[in-house]
């Protein structure tokens, strides 16, 4: 008997909703939210560390990282609302805080204060108490209600960067700075009494007293020493909110809800700050969450609302030019909606999923890249990958289409009449498929798309479908509460076991199609043996939605709506281990052939990566050497005839480039032999001509000495 081990090892997502859910622990390090977990990525090394959720908890709601960059709080919304800090260096839970007087289930934003020693957090409806914490001692320090009414909405509290006993709360129709005296918090006189309350989303602060304000008018509000000192109103053509600010050292930058960032620049004018530069992300005029300026200033990062993360050059920006592509991908891109479908191959590394962003995906999950993405103009439901890794199946609202997956492209070549197909699977061959049309399984051949045989039984809708190791079977379930086994060779019904008071959702089959295991909305896990449930085993609190078993049939794993994933002692008993993984419902999971990883997906947009260990022998055993991944690509005939007549033209390109060039170096060669021989001739004639200078000058000097020594012999001669 054994229970395999999971391990968190790469997660594609993130969670936007929460406050503030991006920092910076260094330059090359950022943390943020992603299903119900908190992901420290390096973005040098494309490594991704992990602070798994608390157990009992809902989802992640608030996220604050300490001055001093060695712990992080994260909220969970709870009963009562839990706040986990962690050991950024040794990954250790080192405390958990609980507001118990507070009637709120979460916690919307968090703060530490500048010695990173208090931790503050504001919590939600009906009550929202702001509660401050000696948190190393989990000392309660002090609490205040910040909102008027219940009605009222607060966004954001935060400390003075210097100082540990000011405090700011900002939301809609509040603005309050509060200090902290002999563990009472006291609200100091407003400067923003005299002006009509404003919805404040986001606020920064700048230094010691001063505190900027975005709006959702897009106007900013600049508060210095308690005292409005400047009002800086949006253009009269933005009418855009501000959702998100953050200062640096030349000034500020704010995100709107167009997906667009300002830079303002300080100035000595009234308004105090000027909106210098104005850019937009392309094709994606979403609202900008939040934004985290690295420790150099060198970059930005921004989350948006559609659950990707952008980086731009916030050192070039003096120089860039807003209709220009300034803004990348943190990592990579995202889906930004449920994903509906996962799928691995057997011969290459690659996980594909799809989603009701109507985009397919194409994952490595060796380099933990994105290597291929498609948008088409329908939502996709389901998806079901070739063991080549070759052909893609997917089901469309309106068909059922079979992809060829090319070398940069997915190209539809095949399409089917059924609308929505929530269900389909090749068979482990790849020379078959199955597609769930309503209440109806169809068969189908891959190579020819022919309809083998059509498997009818079910009275409700079909919900799942898994193949026997050899393909001569088929068990399926529906909404109907049965569980069907299926024969291939005459496409008959061969066993069934039928519970009308559940719903199932997810079965799958042991290698040998002896056993089934079938999960619904019971909220149990059942063993199906000859048509008779052997065992079953609940999961309290929690309905079980899909199983996986692997394919040894030696470990088995379910995952629920919560978002939690199980492994279960196998043969199956009931004993498990619970593993936070996602934010929403789980909606589908798959192994990889070698049974070395699982991928789950799930209503969170998120896709993670999970290495599977056997506890009892550390690694599970691989039964035989497997085969490299293959390095084969497909290439249509056109693609590659286009591309080979474009290398032909570039190579006639080039070697006419080279003849023009050679002939342009031959008549410059000419030429400067041309000039060389007449500066040599020219220069010779002007050294002859010295020449002839210099002997008649030498000559003139020996006439003018010989006349000089006559001279002299005279002259002697004349004095004797």
């Amino acid at each position: 008997m054994s229970m395999a081990a999971l391990l968190h090892r790469h997660l594609f997502g993130i969670k936007v909703d929460g406050r503030e859910p991006i920092w910076y622990i260094d330059d090359q390090t950022v943390l943020y939210p992603a299903g119900h977990n908190t992901v420290i990525f390096n973005l040098e090394q494309r490594i991704q560390r992990f602070l798994p959720g608390t157990d009992k908890t809902e989802e992640i709601t608030a996220i604050a990282v300490s001055p001093n960059k060695k712990f992080v709080a994260v909220a969970e919304k709870s009963d009562k609302g839990v706040i986990t800090v962690f050991d950024l260096h040794s990954l250790k839970r080192r405390r958990l805080l609980t507001a118990t007087d507070s009637l709120s289930k979460e916690f919307v934003s968090l703060a530490f204060s500048p010695d990173s020693k208090l931790l503050m957090a504001q919590g939600g409806a009906p009550d929202w108490s702001l509660t401050i914490w000696t948190w190393e001692k989990a000392k309660f320090v002090a609490t205040i209600k910040t909102a008027a009414s219940p009605n009222s909405a607060i966004y954001q509290c935060s400390f003075c960067p210097t100082d540990n006993n000011l405090i700011c709360v900002t939301g809609n129709g509040v603005f309050k700075q509060l200090k902290l005296v002999d563990s009472n918090l006291k609200v100091l006189p407003n400067a923003l009494n005299k002006r009509e309350p404003q919805n404040y989303l986001c606020h920064t602060w700048l230094s010691e007293e001063r505190v900027v304000m975005g709006t959702d008018t897009g106007d900013l509000l600049v508060v210095d020493s308690l005292e409005l000192k400047a009002f800086v109103p949006r253009s009269p053509s933005d009418s855009n909110s501000i959702e998100a600010i953050v200062g640096f050292s030349k000034g500020i930058v704010t995100g709107s809800d167009d997906g667009s960032i300002a830079i303002y620049d300080k100035t000595d004018e009234k308004e105090l700050y000027k909106r210098t530069k104005v850019f937009r992300i392309d094709n994606n005029a979403v609202k900008i969450r939040h934004l985290a300026v690295s420790h150099t200033e060198e970059q930005l990062v921004m989350a948006t609302d559609n659950n990707q993360l952008y980086q731009f050059n916030l050192t070039n920006a003096d120089i860039m030019k807003p209709d220009e592509t300034n803004f990348d991908f943190l990592a990579t891109s995202f889906h930004s909606g449920q994903i509906t479908g996962v799928d691995t191959c057997v011969r290459k590394p690659l996980v594909a999923t799809c989603g009701l962003d109507k985009s397919v995906r194409m994952w490595n999950y060796v380099d933990k890249t994105l290597e291929l993405t498609k948008y088409f103009n329908e939502e996709a439901h389901s998806l079901a990958l070739h063991p080549s890794g070759l052909h893609l199946l997917v089901g469309f609202s309106d068909k059922m289409r079979l992809l060829n997956v090319v070398m940069d492209d997915m190209r539809p070549f095949k399409e089917f009449a059924i609308k929505a197909c929530r269900e389909c699977k090749f068979s482990h061959g790849g020379h078959m498929f199955a597609a769930v049309n309503g209440n109806t399984i169809n068969v189908f051949a891959t190579y020819t798309c022919e309809n083998l045989g059509n498997l009818r039984g079910h009275n409700g809708k079909v919900r799942s479908v898994c193949w026997s190791a050899d393909d001569t079977k088929i068990v399926s379930c529906g909404m109907d509460g049965a569980v069907y086994e299926w024969n291939l060779k005459d496409f008959k019904r061969v066993g069934e076991s039928v519970l009308k008071s559940c719903n199932y959702t997810c079965a799958v089959c042991t290698p040998d199609g002896k056993t089934s295991f079938a999960v619904g909305s019971d909220k149990k896990i059942k063993e199906i043996t000859d048509s008779n449930i052997v065992k079953e085993y609940d999961l309290p609190g929690a309905v079980l939605c899909q199983v996986v078993l692997s394919h040894s049939g030696r470990m088995l794993f379910t995952a629920t709506d919560t978002g939690s994933i199980q492994s279960w002692k196998f043969p199956l008993t009931n004993e498990l281990q619970d593993y936070q993984c996602h934010s929403r419902a789980v909606a589908r999971m798959c192994m990889t052939h070698d049974d070395a990883h699982l991928f789950t997906v799930g209503e969170d947009g998120v896709l993670l990566m999970l290495d599977v260990r056997d506890k009892e022998i550390r690694a599970a055993k691989r039964d035989k050497e497997l085969l490299p991944f293959s390095e084969e690509i497909l290439v249509t005939k056109s693609d590659l005839e286009e591309k080979t007549a474009l290398t032909t033209d570039l190579k006639l390109k080039v070697d006419e480039l080279q003849l023009h060039n050679d002939y342009q170096l031959r008549l410059k060669d000419m030429n400067h032999q041309d000039k060389i021989k007449e500066l040599t001739d020219k220069l010779t004639a002007e050294i002859e001509a010295e020449k002839a200078r210099h002997e008649a000058l030498l000559a003139e000097k020996n006439d003018m000495e010989m006349e000089y020594e006559e001279r002299i012999k005279n002259m002697e001669e004349r004095h004797l």
